[in-house]
């Protein structure tokens, strides 16, 4: 279950960096040896500590870190060496994480070629449901009325994530995780399962449900429901999307079928709803363009 929720994580907050397998394919790159392809487009390696600091720039890198964030200088220190395809670019980086034993860690990308870090996220993990801001709350409890089921769940574990990118700070998400036992599983288990990720403002930035589903929905079309769902969590912004039918059976990836969202303003960013074969939601995730065509799932 956890690998289930994590494999979702990754892709709610990576989604918006499309791959193009057509352009890796006329244009072959070089990988050095112990490169793992995972997925099209991406390849990585893992690092050992004194290989990560053999890296040039990466001492000075870490040292002007350690100035901003002092404490930091007594984290573990892990990493591995990433290549990927973005729009047709290839792009080499180093991904590090700064593990504390408290509650505190970082993650970090260091660009290969300009040898500086480029972004970084702090990560504050078991944050309590008292803890978090009013918008998130009440995002929460929106959600809770769409299926009062997921409200006798029990929260084991969240996050709430900080990060930087090219000096800027970017708004702040809360990931949340519920489940029947309160404890995290390892391994598979029949507990019913709730993932949710908010940005600061309480918009609700994707979510997943393990064997529950929303049942307080007005409709009898996916394209009904959906849109109904789309309007309780966004209210009047849901006039700035226009529904767009994708398609009816997602068997690849086990869903049965798909409704997204297209933004009228190119500011924002596609909404993919998906379903089970009960024709009931079960995900909804904010998603690039880019994705959503690469992957075919446009019509």
């Amino acid at each position: 279950m956890k690998k289930i929720a994590t494999a979702f994580l990754a892709i709610s907050l990576l989604a918006t960096t499309p791959v193009f397998a057509a352009e890796q394919e006329s244009n072959p790159i070089q990988h050095e040896e112990g490169m793992i392809q995972q997925g099209e487009g991406f390849w990585w390696k893992e690092l050992t500590v004194d290989e990560i600091m053999a890296q040039k720039g990466m001492k000075s890198a870490l040292e002007s870190f350690y100035d901003k964030f002092p404490r930091t200088k007594a984290y573990k220190i892990k990493g591995s060496k990433v290549k990927r395809i973005e729009k047709g670019k290839e792009i080499n980086e180093i991904t590090l994480s700064l593990i504390s034993n408290e509650k505190e860690s970082f993650g970090l990308t260091f660009d290969i070629k300009t040898e500086k870090i480029t972004e970084y996220t702090q990560v504050v993990s078991n944050i309590s449901e008292s803890e978090l801001p009013e918008t998130v709350q009440a995002s929460l409890d929106k959600v809770y009325s769409l299926s009062p089921e997921v409200k006798n769940l029990k929260l084991y574990d969240s996050a709430v994530y900080l990060p930087v990118i090219k000096g800027e700070k970017q708004l702040k998400t809360y990931s949340l995780w519920f489940n029947e036992s309160g404890k995290r599983e390892e391994g598979k288990t029949n507990d019913k399962e709730f993932i949710i990720i908010f940005d600061e403002t309480g918009k609700v930035r994707s979510f997943f449900f393990e064997k529950l589903s929303l049942v307080n929905l007005e409709g009898n079309t996916k394209e009904e429901k959906a849109q109904d769902l789309l309007k309780r969590l966004y209210g009047e912004e849901v006039n700035e999307y226009k529904i767009k039918k994708v398609s009816d059976n997602s068997t690849k990836n086990h869903f049965n079928g798909s409704v997204a969202f297209m933004p009228i303003s190119s500011e924002k960013e596609p909404i993919l709803v998906e379903f089970n074969s009960k024709d009931e939601i079960i995900r909804f995730f904010i998603i690039s363009r880019d994705f959503l065509e690469d992957a075919g799932l446009l019509q």
